[in-house]
């Protein structure tokens, strides 16, 4: 198993660099020369991109369900979020896979899932969150909002006239359900991979926890869809 720890004195000396959002070892600087965006042609429209020069792999900038930011900055929308514990039966993540290069039709270069050893290649473990500033996350602002609105949607109901409890309808109840899932998703900053434990697929957290890897286990993390460079001479 993985862990990521931070020692309580180098914590506490992280200093900010390049986001609000995120928080570097003093002396830390990103890598200019590892990272390169690209705007790619799909059958949608433009699509962006980062290539991985140390891996040979491309990544979708955003993850997926996300757009790119009008200042090309950062990711807006709402991402999908997967329930990790996928069986052959019912496997949310093979078909969002499916759809996904349906939509973009690139059959000689299709899209996939990262393996776990391929998502921790874009874990970095000298910031909190453990990003790196070329790929694209969700806007700290998007996890609170939808915090709010997952504590409006699952607060407790009462008749002010009896003063009993009101029984959520089933819209009620899944609207809770689906923005939790999405709360803690984009508040830990969780990513699914198609590696598996024989428990459901294993995903890594980005946001600092006492655990970055996470062997199976119930949660329902984002997807970043990854392919290897294509050549574009074939």
């Amino acid at each position: 198993m993985y862990h990521t720890l931070f020692p309580l004195l180098l914590t506490a000396a992280l200093l900010p660099v390049a986001s609000q959002a995120r928080v570097c070892l003093p002396g830390y600087q990103d890598d200019d020369t590892r990272f390169v965006s690209e705007l790619i042609d799909t059958a949608e429209g433009k699509l962006q991109v980062v290539n991985d020069r140390a891996t040979g792999l491309q990544w979708f900038y955003c993850p997926y369900g996300q757009q790119v930011s009008d200042n090309g900055s950062g990711c807006e929308g709402m991402p999908e979020v997967i329930n990790s514990r996928a069986n052959p039966s019912d496997n949310p993540l093979m078909t969002i896979i499916m759809q996904a290069n349906d939509r973009l039709n690139t059959p000689a270069h299709p899209w996939r899932a990262p393996d776990i050893k391929e998502l921790f290649t874009l874990y970095n473990p000298q910031c909190q969150p453990g990003t790196y500033s070329a790929v694209g996350f969700p806007d700290p602002q998007l996890a609170a909002d939808t915090e709010t609105l997952k504590q409006r949607a699952c607060e407790a109901r009462y008749d002010p006239v009896t003063h009993k409890y009101i029984k959520p309808t089933e819209e009620q109840t899944q609207a809770c359900n689906k923005l939790t899932e999405q709360s803690n998703a984009l508040t830990m900053l969780q990513f699914i991979s198609d590696s598996s434990s024989g428990d459901g697929y294993n995903y890594l957290q980005f946001e600092p926890s006492h655990e970055v890897f996470h062997e199976g286990g119930y949660s329902a993390p984002m997807l970043r869809l990854v392919r290897p460079i294509p050549n574009h001479s074939e």
